[in-house]
């Protein structure tokens, strides 16, 4: 498929009116060592269901369409190519269920994407009908559907075939093994071990005549360079699972790993010389989207702005209802327990079966009492708007795995600014502490179990919390080194979740009921 019929296809002949706009980029130079055709790979994907970046609006998917195709213009031996985790998670996510992806990814004209995690986040059923949306193509080797890949009736295929110049590319993809665990694959899915799996279907694309073999990668880079290790005749793996930056592609076993974080920060251009024996040669550009003069693209631009607008319509749709007032006073959440704060952090415990749940209170945001007349008889409507108002921060769900001794420090660190109002106090789940707020700093802590039984030093716990508490945000620098058994790559954005939640609770009575003690006054 070509950048102009995809185009084509999405917004009719009329769109030429918009122009074209004359952008310069920077490419990768020198000459390629091969009696070929030099094949390049714009990559990756990887955006999480956003149409910026968290941080930095102006990094926008417009922004990079703009970006990939203006390197493209022009060639016949270029492909746009994704690594997954694509549809999910994002509020945006949330009420279009990846919908306004795909729309932008067919408006820029992607080629061919592949299976991440979270692409999985909003059930089986839900990616089937984005794969029978999507122009380009999605490939696995290892997500399998009663025997086939995953969504083939929708068009998906273990791999595909195609054409580049005088040369035939054999192209698949593969998800992390972990993603069964991880995210809501369905009971008739399953997930098959990488490399095997990729060495079957490297075998089958090389006996159909593939010149040179192409994966597109949602492994962590750990297992992706494994993968090059075992697996032969492998010769380029593309993406990362775990968001690595490599400033230049690895080699290892004759195949080339390109790995460019995840969302709209970089661009990798990766040329590869492929002959009759496979790539012969390669170069590589990273390009930092921030730095470049490219503009927007006005295709992509249309589609995103159509979604946007609408976002603003859908986020006051009603999700569900409460009974109860929910508390997100700031008094009350850096400093007690709080009812809004015992279902947030009930609401990720539950999701990754976690132990113990601690939720910073300064991520709880709004300084309201919502809802004072909420009651049985006269419960009021939640929309989404309250969810995200609430949970602003683009926070994703980590679970780690912590002995009691850095559980009990993290709980002090949590109490050890209280007077200050400071944004680190833990609302818990499963977890009850008394605290005297009028100790030193790092005695506050004077009673604390779990799953009601005293916290044991020794033992060991897995605690749900959010990224910018486990990455040491908060003043929680003895959960930065804690293994970790869910990622924020794995981990679903916690507006999302608790949206979510919400909808198929319908309706929810978050009550306190003696989680956390401030020595002398009770709960």
């Amino acid at each position: 498929m070509t950048y102009q019929a995809t185009r084509r296809d999405v917004l009719g002949a009329g769109a030429a009116i918009l122009g074209s706009l004359a952008v310069g980029s920077t490419t990768a130079s020198g000459a390629l060592q091969t009696d070929g055709t030099t094949v390049t790979f714009l990559h990756d994907t990887h955006v999480h269901g956003r149409f910026a970046n968290a941080s930095a609006a102006e990094l926008s998917v417009s922004r990079y369409f703009r970006l990939m195709n203006d390197i493209a213009e022009d060639t016949d031996t270029t492909l746009r190519v994704g690594n997954g985790d694509d549809l999910a998670s994002s509020v945006l996510s949330a009420v279009f269920e990846g919908r306004h992806v795909v729309s932008t990814f067919n408006a820029g004209g992607l080629d061919f994407d592949t299976y991440g995690n979270h692409d999985f986040d909003m059930g089986p059923e839900v990616l089937r009908d984005r794969v029978s949306d999507s122009l380009f193509t999605w490939v696995s080797a290892n997500v399998r559907e009663d025997g086939d890949v995953f969504a083939a009736d929708q068009g998906a295929q273990q791999y595909v075939l195609t054409d580049v110049g005088d040369v035939t590319l054999g192209i698949t993809g593969l998800i992390t093994p972990e993603a069964p665990e991880v995210t809501s694959i369905g009971e008739n899915t399953d997930v098959l071990e990488p490399a095997s799996a990729l060495e079957d279907v490297t075998e089958q694309m090389q006996s159909d005549g593939a010149d040179a073999v192409i994966v597109l990668s949602h492994l962590a880079s750990e297992t992706a360079r494994t993968v090059a290790e075992e697996v032969d005749g492998v010769d380029a793996i593309i993406g990362d699972h775990a968001a690595t930056l490599l400033e230049e592609p690895e080699v290892i076993n004759d195949t080339v790993l390109s790995f460019v974080g995840d969302e709209y920060a970089y661009l990798g251009e990766l040329a590869l010389g492929v002959g009759d024996g496979g790539v012969t040669d390669h170069e590589f550009a990273l390009h930092d989207v921030s730095a470049s003069s490219a503009g927007t693209d006005p295709f992509v631009s249309l589609v995103q702005d159509h979604y946007e607008t609408q976002l603003e319509r859908q986020l006051d749709v009603v999700i569900g209802e409460t009974t109860e007032p929910l508390d997100t006073r700031q008094s009350v959440v850096r400093a007690r327990e709080s009812n809004m704060g015992n279902f947030v952090a009930d609401t990720i415990r539950a999701d990754v079966e976690a132990d113990v749940a601690l939720m910073n209170g300064g991520g709880i945001r709004t300084d309201r009492l919502y809802f004072e007349d909420a009651s049985e008889d006269n419960p009021a409507d939640i929309t989404r708007r309250v969810v995200v108002d609430i949970l602003p921060f683009p926070n994703n769900v980590v679970e780690l795995e912590v002995t009691g001794e850095t559980l009990l420090a993290a709980l002090e660190n949590g109490v050890s600014r209280v007077e200050a109002g400071a944004g680190r106090f833990p609302q818990v789940s499963n977890i009850t502490y008394t605290y005297d707020p009028t100790a030193e700093s790092g005695d506050r802590i004077t009673e604390a179990t779990a799953g009601g039984d005293p916290i044991d030093s020794e033992a060991t716990y897995t605690l749900a919390t959010n990224d910018f508490v486990s990455g040491g945000g908060d003043g929680y620098s003895m959960l930065s080194d804690a293994t970790v058994l869910v990622s924020s790559n794995e981990g679903a954005l916690l507006s999302d979740l608790v949206i979510r939640t919400i909808s198929e609770q319908e309706t929810i009575s978050p009550t306190t009921e003696g989680r956390i003690t401030r020595q002398g006054e009770g709960s």
